[in-house]
């Protein structure tokens, strides 16, 4: 029997800036767009609705578990749209002072949440010598992977730096997942190297799909992320990318490839360690 499960998904490429109405706006209209020509499902970038102007700047928005502005944006706008939301991340009370989660809701079309996804994987590197982040400072790091089914397909959370991790994924593949999704704010320096090599390199080990939304362009902070939100096949092929424009891509998953990747070349079953 052949596997005939198809999906089309938006990937939303936002610019965002320190003003919070101005980004849920701009989103609003790109998903609006990106159902128009057909998506099924929107994935936002990582820190969507708030790229601060200075560091600690989210800790002024933090919100509660299950409720706050972008929360309810979020939730209308799957409704308004009957929509599945990939919510990039947010900033949302973990119990502990100044060290919110950077979470990813996702909603689905009737606007109730489905589950969320914490970022296991902190950013704290020097870029460069005046390009610095320590994401750990005010952010508290998850803990474990989330995956979800939606129309038979199954699909596994991830943001941005974990990317760097290729355990996590590890285990989505242990739990058959069809689409690895990685709403992302992949800066400039090292998106130009590893961007596109990391998703490939996701998908092939996996033998699995990977949507992956970015933030774009020069921000309040002066720092510059590095666009090209792309989809990769689960043989390593760049499906559909954007450039650095903010906009979306749509595109149409075949997951029934998967089915007849692993018939033809099961690695997944040849692991020793």
């Amino acid at each position: 029997m052949s596997d005939s499960r198809c999906i089309t998904i938006g990937l939303i490429q936002l610019s965002s800036s320190s003003v919070i109405e101005d980004n849920l706006q701009q989103a609003q209209e790109l998903i609006q767009a990106s159902v128009r020509d057909g998506a099924e499902m929107v994935v936002l970038p990582e820190t969507f609705a708030l790229m601060e102007k200075y560091n600690g700047q989210k800790l002024d928005f933090v919100e509660q578990p299950g409720d706050g502005k972008v929360q309810r944006w979020m939730k209308k706008v799957a409704q308004d749209h009957q929509v599945t939301v990939i919510g990039g991340t947010l900033a949302v009370a973990s119990g502990v002072k100044d060290r919110p989660y950077a979470r990813c809701y996702v909603y689905d079309p009737q606007g109730e949440v489905i589950t969320h996804y914490d970022k296991i994987h902190m950013f704290d590197v020097a870029v460069k010598d005046d390009e610095v982040y320590s994401e750990s400072a005010n952010t508290l790091a998850g803990d474990k992977c989330e995956t979800f089914d939606y129309k038979g397909i199954k699909f596994g959370l991830s943001v941005c730096y974990d990317l760097r991790f290729p355990e996590l994924y590890r285990l989505y593949q242990e739990q058959n997942v069809d689409v690895i999704l990685a709403p992302s704010a992949f800066t400039l320096q090292t998106g130009k190297v590893h961007w596109e090599l990391l998703l490939q390199a996701r998908a092939v080990e996996n033998l699995c799909f990977v949507a992956a939304a970015n933030q774009t362009g020069l921000h309040d902070n002066k720092r510059k992320t590095y666009g090209h939100s792309m989809f990769v096949g689960p043989w390593g092929d760049v499906l559909a990318t954007m450039d650095d424009e903010v906009g979306y891509l749509n595109y149409e998953l075949n997951v029934g490839q998967i089915t007849a990747i692993k018939k033809r070349f099961p690695v997944h079953t040849h692991r020793k360690l």
